[in-house]
C-alpha cells in the first residue's frame, strides 16, 4: 500500500515509518549533525534510531572515518591528543592521516569503548570522555579521590550502558577507594564501590569484553595479577590461573581482545624475535592456550611492544609502547597466512624528530551517543 503525504501549508509532511527508513540509511556523521537541526529531530533520532544500531552497523561494515590510532605527542607547549584516519595510497605502505582533538599541560592515558575515548591525566586526573564521530567532549565530575588514581572505561552490553571506575592508588591509608559513575545517569555523581580483593596498583591499558574489564596490577606482595572488574554487577575478580610463562610486566605484554576472548600478547621469553599469543579459553576454569609465531619480531626494535588484535580482521598491530620518533613504522601482521607489513603514520604539523605514543584502536567505529 503507497504511503501518502500530507501537505501542511506550504510544507509536506513525511510519515514518521518513511522518515525513520530514511533516517536509518544516513552515515552516522550525517545523523549526528540531523540530530541538532530541530528538538523534534533529535527526539525521532533518539527514539527511532537506536544509538546501539550505529554501533553494531559500523563494527560489520568498518568506516574510514573512525579513528584507527590514538597520538600523544610530546611538545614544547604540553601534549597534544590526537587520533588517526587511514589513507591508502599506492605502495607497500599504509599512510595514516592525523587530526588533532585535544591539548594538555601533563601526559595523559587513554582507553577506547564502542567508539568513545577516555582520557586522563596520571598526575591531575580528571576523567574525560571524547566522541571522535560527533566530536564533542565533556569531562565528569571530580572523584573526591586523591590525584593518584587509576580509571576503567567499559561497556554495559546488557543495559546498554558506559561506566567508569575509579580506583585509588594505595596510600598509607588502611582502605582504598573504589568509585563508579554511569554515563546518562540523572543524578550525574559517582557512587562508592566495595573491592573484596587485596589493595592492588594498576598499571598498563586495560581491555573490556563482553561487558568485563580487565587490567593488569601490582599486588601488595609486589607480584603481577590480572584483575578483571565486571561492569555489570560492578564486582572485581582475580585471574588467578595466569601460566607462569606469561611475561605480564609495564612496556612488555599487552591484554587484547582476541576474538571475544582474553588475550595478552607479549615476546617470547626465551628470545627477542618469536611472538606469544596467550588466550584464556575458559574463563570460569581460567584455561589458557599459547601460539607462538616464529620470527614475526625479527628486526623488530624491542621497543616495539604495544599490541593489538583488529577486529574483524584479527591481525595483530604492532607498536611502539613509549614515546617514539613520529615516522617510524608500525606493523599488521596476519597470523593466518603468516605476513608481516608496515604503515608510517603522517602529520601536518610534526616532523620526524616529534616524540609520539601510539595507541592502536582495534575495533573503530561510530557512534552518535550524546555525551551530556
Amino acid at each position: 500500500m503507497a504511503r501518502k503525504r500530507k501537505r501542511s501549508g506550504d510544507g509536506i509532511n513525511t510519515p514518521l515509518d518513511l522518515t525513520v527508513e530514511i533516517l536509518h540509511r544516513l552515515p552516522a556523521k550525517s545523523l549526528a549533525r540531523t540530530r541538532c537541526v530541530s528538538k523534534q529531530w533529535r527526539t525521532i533520532i533518539d527514539d527511532y534510531i537506536v544509538k546501539n544500531s550505529v554501533v553494531t552497523r559500523s563494527l560489520s561494515q568498518p568506516s574510514p572515518d573512525a579513528p584507527h590510532f590514538i597520538l600523544d605527542t610530546l611538545l614544547d607547549c604540553g601534549v597534544v591528543f590526537s587520533y588517526t584516519y587511514s589513507r591508502q595510497i599506492r605502495s607497500e605502505r599504509n599512510q595514516i592521516v592525523e587530526k588533532m582533538f585535544a591539548m594538555t599541560a601533563t601526559a595523559r592515558e587513554f582507553q577506547y569503548v564502542r567508539g568513545l575515548i577516555g582520557f586522563w591525566s596520571c598526575t591531575r586526573g580528571q576523567f574525560t570522555l571524547h566522541n571522535p564521530t560527533t566530536r564533542r567532549s565533556v569531562p565528569l565530575p571530580d572523584t573526591g579521590i586523591p590525584p593518584r588514581r587509576f580509571y576503567l572505561f567499559g561497556y554495559d552490553p546488557m543495559r546498554n550502558q558506559y561506566k567508569v571506575a575509579c580506583i585509588a592508588r594505595p596510600t598509607s591509608e588502611p582502605e582504598q577507594s573504589y568509585k563508579v559513575f554511569t554515563l546518562g545517569d540523572l543524578g550525574k555523581e559517582w557512587r562508592n564501590i566495595k573491592c573484596c580483593i587485596e589493595r592492588h596498583s594498576p598499571f598498563g591499558t586495560a581491555v573490556c569484553i563482553g561487558g568485563t574489564i580487565y587490567y593488569t596490577a601490582k599486588a601488595e606482595n609486589q607480584r603481577n595479577v590480572i584483575i578483571s572488574f565486571n561492569v555489570v554487577s560492578e564486582k572485581f575478580s582475580h585471574v588467578f590461573q595466569v601460566p607462569e610463562k606469561l611475561n605480564v610486566r609495564y612496556g612488555k605484554s599487552s591484554l587484547v581482545d582476541y576474538q571475544g576472548k582474553l588475550g595478552c600478547i607479549c615476546y617470547n621469553y626465551l628470545n627477542n624475535e618469536d611472538m606469544d599469543v596467550w588466550v584464556m579459553e575458559n574463563a570460569e576454569k581460567q584455561e589458557w592456550s599459547k601460539i607462538t609465531h616464529m620470527a614475526v619480531l625479527q628486526g623488530i626494535p624491542r621497543s616495539m611492544c604495544r599490541f593489538g588484535v583488529t577486529h574483524p580482521g584479527g591481525e595483530i598491530v604492532i607498536v611502539p609502547y613509549f614515546y617514539y620518533y613520529l615516522g617510524s613504522e608500525g606493523y599488521y601482521y596476519n597470523p593466518n597466512i603468516n605476513s608481516r607489513r608496515s604503515f608510517v603514520i603522517q602529520s601536518p604539523r610534526l616532523g620526524g624528530t616529534d616524540l609520539v605514543r601510539i595507541w592502536p584502536v582495534t575495533d573503530p567505529v561510530e557512534n552518535i551517543m550524546s555525551l551530556m
